[in-house]
């Protein structure tokens, strides 16, 4: 994406906040169950079948570092869940996201995808590696994005004391997911695609 000629659109992975909003029912064939004091981290790949290799999870999705770190923590005395999400419809999986308390993504892309998108719609917070160089460069081309940015950064070397300090606070997590909720109303809402589009193809027809 280093060329003049692309430009960086955030607004173009636009959500709508009604489906995705923090305060929806879940329907009982979709609860999952839930020990008290328990809590869940949700990792998710879609087509898992196809893009998790068999027997050592490696993906690109971090799959094969998600899984230890939740057996590492439950072997320090936590009670947690990894829920796994995969070959579960668009239309449902909002539903265990909301169930959940972490979001876990990928820990060496360097950026975030529409489960992170999703998890912030929904008020949830998201831990993802975000990297540096690209942090920069989202900086200069959307002004104020990357500054109003909650998604908690974590690298396969840092992710167990990131994820565990997230454990550990709870008004953190709420804290995380109101901004979440604010940033992705702001730049990744149906409206918000609505008027960025409006002034994209304005300019194009102004250019023509």
């Amino acid at each position: 994406n280093d060329d003049p000629t692309v430009h960086e659109v955030p607004q173009f992975y636009c959500l709508d906040p009604e489906v995705w909003r923090p305060d929806l029912a879940i329907p009982p064939e979709h609860r999952a169950e839930r020990r008290e004091g328990e809590l869940r981290l949700y990792h998710a790949v879609g087509n898992a079948d196809q893009r998790v290799a068999p027997g050592t999870r490696q993906s690109l999705k971090s799959t094969h570092i998600w899984f230890p770190l939740a057996d590492r923590l439950r072997s320090e005395g936590r009670d947690i869940e990894l829920f796994f999400a995969t070959n579960i419809p668009n239309r449902d999986v909002r539903y265990y996201q909301l169930q959940s308390d972490i979001v876990c993504d990928m820990l060496t892309v360097g950026w975030f995808g529409s489960n992170v998108r999703e998890a912030m719609m929904l008020g949830k917070p998201a831990v993802c590696y975000l990297r540096p160089a690209w942090l920069e460069q989202v900086r200069e081309r959307v002004p104020g994005y990357v500054e109003e940015l909650p998604v908690v950064s974590a690298t396969p070397e840092t992710v167990h004391d990131v994820v565990s300090e997230l454990l550990d606070d709870p008004s953190a997590r709420r804290e995380i997911g109101q901004r979440g909720r604010e940033f992705a109303l702001k730049w990744h809402s149906a409206k918000a695609g609505a008027r960025r589009f409006d002034e994209i193809y304005s300019e194009l027809l102004e250019t023509r």
